[in-house]
């Protein structure tokens, strides 16, 4: 029988080391649900106030922001084992600004923003585990924003290889090269130029 996002949800927590009990994954349960998605579906819409998260079991999902010009850059990827959503947008009650959208088909668990603040700063079920989760994102994203401030398109592509091998394997090169800030061709000319330094 295939998991459930629950079920992989559940296994991500343990394979952590964290100790829950089994009443305590009932409360996670009833708090929480299942959502798929298919490629190029919009999961968090730029012109409303975020109101949940989610755990992404399966598939790549991304941040994506538009200029008043009509032009789109991506902010960052989001891939499996990792919280997706806009928590300024839900944490000060502001429109998000963004689009959370799925960049493969995916899997994922709802978590109700609400739930998660409460377990974060007054405890509950999992709560030191999404204390654990916050403070990763918090580092990732240091590590994302001074990679993306750097100009050279080398280390930004090795930034995605090593931190991100569901993205650069599954999304296609358009949505890569709206990360890096370049255009397709541009990316096409520097992955050849690569392969050919390599041989």
């Amino acid at each position: 029988m295939p998991s459930t996002p629950f079920d992989t949800f559940k296994d991500h927590v343990c394979a952590r080391g964290h100790s829950i009990s089994q009443a305590q994954w009932q409360e996670v349960a009833r708090l929480t649900s299942p959502v798929a998605a298919k490629r190029g579906e919009v999961l968090l819409d730029s012109a409303v106030v975020a109101s949940d998260l989610f755990f992404l079991c399966e598939g790549v999902a991304a941040s994506i922001q538009t200029s008043p010009d009509g032009d789109t850059q991506i902010a960052r990827f989001f891939e499996r084992g990792q919280l997706c959503s806009n928590v300024t947008s839900a944490w000060q009650q502001t429109v998000s600004n963004d689009e959370l959208i799925a960049m493969t088909d995916i899997a994922a668990l709802r978590i109700p923003f609400a739930a998660f603040r409460s377990a974060f700063l007054h405890g509950g079920p999992l709560d030191t585990f999404w204390r654990e989760i916050m403070f990763e994102t918090l580092l990732f994203d240091k590590d994302l924003l001074c990679t993306k401030t750097i100009r050279d398109v080398g280390t930004r592509y090795r930034f995605l290889a090593e931190r991100y091998k569901d993205v650069v394997t599954h999304v296609p090169d358009r949505y890569l090269a709206r990360f890096l800030g370049i255009t397709p061709q541009g990316l096409s000319r520097f992955l050849r130029k690569t392969r050919e330094e390599l041989t």
